[in-house]
């Protein structure tokens, strides 16, 4: 090796010497190929006397490509003589003065050595999901309130009720504040529809009611940075209050709610099912990144920068893409509270667990033997074809590149669920 170092970051330099016969042999070949290009006049192409080849492409035209190839060629034979395995374009130091024979650096990250600690420890947790009756009957509270189902009550109003309000901030002058109004505006008491406090001022209220100047506490992080944190007087009406019983529910009804004929307890049956899997998934993205976490510690790997801030870039621009990132940037940092260095750092962070899991799970699946029988390995072959779509331009190396992704995204899933 010729100066062989290992970097920080999975970076790695060496050196390699361009002699003067190296240059002579990539000139013959820049010239070959200049001559099948280059029209002269009274030649025809590829049959030019090779000084007029010379003269049409210029002599230091002839010595920079001659060097590259002499370059490329040398920095190839090394990379493959000594089986590196380069993951991006290598950072060339030519010395300024450039007498042969020369030494040239080349400095390039190569895919990182991954080693496992302890990893048979670090365990997923199952996800055990219990539904209550309670939780049923608040998602069809819910659904009914949305559909405006609820039956009209003579009573003061109580959390979980459907209610027909009027609202409005006052400045301080007793006007009415731009944007802060509403006639006849139905919402469920206690589901966070409304700020809090003007929530709770409905409650114990009834039919016909009013109530003014209540003071009404703004988040900080509120949209409208010039109510943000501020606490401004409303005076509210009541008009009407609507309470939903799940257990009086007809038949047309929960075919409104489910878009079927069936009966209440399966309607019921429906809801705890949407429940349990929106639970489970919830419950499992939480296991996950526990374990995530705690795989991360066990693996030992100096990740290239370049992967990093890839991943960063990723996360940034996944924001920025967002909606309320394109209307208002200035409001979506003021509600972030934090600067986009701020998220920077928390993605370069995040970013680095995510590639550790990834890259210990990859070296896990070779050290577990674990492999894909015939239907996963169709399985395989289907999501591969899927992920280059129908689109032409793919050749073979673009489906064994999909192919290998979809086989290792396999084996690792299989690995988890044996957990």
């Amino acid at each position: 090796m010729a100066n062989f170092k290992k970097l920080p970051h999975s970076k790695v330099s060496f050196s390699v010497i361009i002699t003067k016969d190296d240059v002579v042999k990539a000139q013959r070949s820049v010239i070959a190929k200049a001559k099948k290009d280059v029209s002269i006049k009274g030649f025809r192409k590829g049959h030019a006397p090779e000084d007029m080849v010379i003269a049409s492409i210029g002599p230091d035209r002839l010595a920079f490509e001659a060097l590259n190839i002499a370059l490329d060629k040398a920095y190839r034979k090394f990379i493959t003589d000594e089986k590196l395995a380069v993951i991006n374009a290598p950072h060339t130091k030519i010395p300024e003065k450039q007498d042969l024979p020369m030494e040239v650096t080349f400095e390039v990250e190569v895919f990182p050595e991954v080693k496992l600690g302890d990893y048979k420890k670090v365990k997923l947790k199952k996800s055990k999901i219990e539904v209550t009756e309670k939780e049923v009957e608040d998602v069809i509270k819910t659904i009914c309130a949305q559909m405006e189902l609820g039956s009209p009550v003579d009573r003061a109003v109580k959390e979980g009720d459907m209610i027909e309000v009027d609202f409005s901030g006052k400045d301080k002058d007793g006007k009415e504040i731009p944007n802060t109004g509403g006639e006849n505006h139905k919402f469920r008491v206690g589901m966070g529809q409304f700020l809090p406090d003007l929530e709770k001022a409905f409650i114990g209220m009834k039919a016909g009611e009013e109530k003014k100047g209540v003071k009404v506490k703004f988040p900080k992080t509120y949209h409208a940075s010039e109510m943000a944190g501020k606490t401004i007087p409303f005076d509210i009406k009541l008009h009407q209050v609507f309470e939903i019983d799940p257990t009086k529910l007809d038949e047309a009804t929960i075919e409104k709610i489910s878009g079927k004929k069936q009966s209440l307890e399966g309607l019921k049956e429906q809801i705890k099912g949407t429940i349990t899997a929106n639970k489970l998934q919830t419950e499992n993205q939480k296991h996950m990144a526990e374990f995530n976490q705690k795989l991360a510690k066990v693996v030992k790997v100096d990740l290239p920068q370049s992967w990093i801030e890839k991943e960063v870039e990723a996360r940034i621009g996944r924001i920025k893409a967002s909606p309320q990132f394109q209307n208002d940037p200035e409001t979506f940092w003021k509600q972030m509270g934090q600067t986009e260095e701020d998220l920077r750092k928390i993605a370069a962070k995040e970013g680095e667990v995510d590639l550790k899991v990834f890259l210990g799970l990859s070296e896990i699946v070779k050290q577990e033997n674990i492999e894909l029988n015939k239907d996963e390995m169709a399985q395989a072959h289907q999501i591969a074809h899927q992920h280059l779509g129908h689109e032409e331009g793919h050749d073979s190396h673009d489906h064994h590149v999909e192919m290998d992704k979809a086989i290792l995204n396999m084996k690792i899933d299989k690995y988890l669920k044996a957990l």
